[in-house]
């Protein structure tokens, strides 16, 4: 199936074109198609792969299946992996060589988050305009290795505001209600009949409360049924009521976790509770109001959160952890606003035993140790050649807790293991390669930067002849 659009990062304005009734209909004939199962190569080596720009002695390649990962989900031993061209299946029952087993074609845009709860799986394509052209796909996967769309759902169609679809998520366990994100409001789905879908209307949370972008982005409920919501005002936690449109507020990061700030340059991107610690990326992938837009002048944390005053309404900060190209300029204090590639921010993460997987678009994958909130360490790493690694996931199915998936957009899925599962790796650093920087052009030689503002202010070496 051709991918109609295709980007990169969280850019949610673009999608499949057309109204939502002719998305109605060609999903509809897309769901008639026969799965074809191992339509992509299965998993194999390296030998048609350019070796990796770094990784350090801990980390090993082990398999790489071909194509376009955005998001992975796990229910028994099979992995769900959504792309461009609809969702993947894999049987990762020997966890080291997932094998595909299914594909299901898909017309959708990004579905970055694939979620799913029981025998249902959702899929949400973007919206293609203020909110206008998102759908939700609800998908029975009863049978593993045959999913199926059960039920089409369009979102929003007011033609104003910013409106949901960028992501959807299960937040009650037994699966019959899903917040969706994305919009400046988050909307809630009643999902106790997955085949007859029905949005319940919407609410303003706390995390999309933001001047400078105003956006709900993510949702994770987490085992002590407590639902966080993160964005463009930070992280909220929150407990369902039994009015699904009134959660009760049970804590936000306030000021210090709202965009502008030094937590929180673009969004807080997803989260991950553990104990009394709040896990965040904060995505930075793109400067807004950079002109002409293309550079990368800032790429985004890994952050830790105390939760020991939740229920207070405090969460306040603990640590941050950036790469090597995020400090290199300014000793690690703020990002530094390098312009070296466009999709080098942190993004999805998984967290396991203390130490986090996260993909950090291209610079790679970044194992984490983060058993130390306050001081988050560096235990492994993997850049692969032209990758953008979306995001990183532990595997359920490997009794040693060493196997990592990623979900890279242009590469597919790279199958990683970290030595002792990354508790047993001590401090390493990436390099950052002058060649990454490129060379300047001849004219740039005939300058050198100004001894107090830099290359912000460029003057001419003593040399050099004027006309």
């Amino acid at each position: 199936m051709r991918v109609i659009s295709f980007s990169v990062g969280c850019v949610w304005n673009r999608g499949v074109r057309g109204s939502p009734t002719s998305m109605g209909r060609r999903t509809l004939a897309v769901a008639a198609v026969i799965l074809v199962a191992g339509a992509v190569p299965a998993a194999g080596g390296s030998a048609d792969l350019e070796p990796p720009l770094a990784t350090s002695s801990n980390v090993h390649y082990l398999a790489h299946i071909p194509g376009t990962a955005a998001g992975m989900n796990f229910k028994d031993h099979y992995a769900y992996v959504s792309g461009w061209g609809g969702i993947m299946v894999l049987d990762i029952a020997k966890a080291d060589s997932p094998q595909v087993v299914a594909n299901l074609p898909l017309p959708h845009f990004e579905n970055e988050d694939v979620d799913l709860c029981g025998n249902t799986l959702l899929v949400v394509n973007d919206r293609e305009a203020k909110d206008l052209g998102s759908i939700m796909y609800v998908i029975n996967i009863a049978n593993r290795t045959s999913p199926a769309v059960s039920a089409i759902l369009p979102l929003g169609l007011t033609g104003s505001g910013r409106g949901s679809g960028h992501i959807a998520n299960f937040v009650k366990p037994d699966c019959s209600q899903a917040w969706v994100d994305g919009g400046d409001h988050v909307e809630v789905i009643d999902l106790t009949v997955p085949s007859a879908p029905k949005s319940l209307g919407k609410f303003e949370s706390a995390a999309s409360l933001s001047d400078a972008f105003k956006v709900s982005h993510d949702t994770e409920l987490d085992s002590t049924g407590t639902v966080w919501n993160v964005g463009g005002g930070g992280a909220a936690g929150y407990k369902l009521t039994a009015n699904p449109l009134a959660p009760k507020l049970l804590g936000t990061t306030g000021t210090a976790g709202r965009n502008p700030s030094p937590y929180n340059d673009f969004i807080l991107h997803n989260s991950q509770r553990r104990g009394k610690t709040l896990l965040v990326t904060e995505e930075d992938y793109i400067d807004q109001n950079e002109v002409p837009p293309g550079g990368c002048r800032g790429q985004g944390k890994f952050e830790t959160w105390s939760l020991a005053n939740l229920g207070k309404g405090a969460i306040t900060p603990l640590g941050t952890w950036e790469t090597e190209l995020n400090g290199m300029f300014t000793s690690g204090s703020v990002d530094s606003k390098a312009p070296v590639t466009v999709n080098c921010s942190s993004h999805w993460f998984d967290a396991k035993d203390g130490v986090a997987a996260v993909g950090w678009y291209e610079q790679g994958v970044r194992f984490l140790d983060y058993r130390t909130p306050t001081d988050v360490a560096q235990v492994g790493y993997y850049i692969p050649a032209n990758g953008s690694t979306w995001a990183a996931y532990w595997s359920p199915t490997d009794p040693k807790g060493e196997i990592v998936y990623t979900a890279d957009a242009y590469r597919g899925v790279d199958v990683l293991r970290i030595d002792g599962g990354g508790l047993i790796g001590k401090k390493v650093k990436a390099p950052v390669p002058s060649t990454w920087f490129g060379s300047p052009t001849q004219d740039s030689l005939a300058f050198q930067p100004h001894p107090t503002f830099g290359f912000v202010c460029t003057i001419l070496k003593p040399d050099v002849d004027t006309p």
